[in-house]
């Protein structure tokens, strides 16, 4: 398993073992260090992880936090999200 890019910066771990294809991002990793936010949380659908000042590389816990996920998506689009 190697640390891996997307084309807009955001880190990710994939392992394609045992025929299973599994991706998971760094900066859900660091928001489980947050003792308020549950594995539960950060992998359901309903829930996003956002860094708050917009660059997906920094990913230090204080600057994750946990969003749900229309109101974040929605937030991008329409600019309303803000770091």
């Amino acid at each position: 398993m190697n640390l891996t890019h997307t084309g807009l910066g955001y880190e990710y771990f994939r392992d394609r073992a045992g025929g299973e294809d599994v991706t998971v991002y760094v900066h859900q990793l660091v928001a489980l260090l947050h003792d308020d936010i549950s594995p539960a949380q950060v992998f359901a659908p309903d829930h996003d992880v956002h860094h708050v000042n917009h660059i997906p590389w920094h990913n230090t816990p204080d600057n994750v936090e946990l969003r749900e996920a229309r109101e974040h998506r929605v937030g991008h689009l329409t600019g309303e999200v803000t770091a």
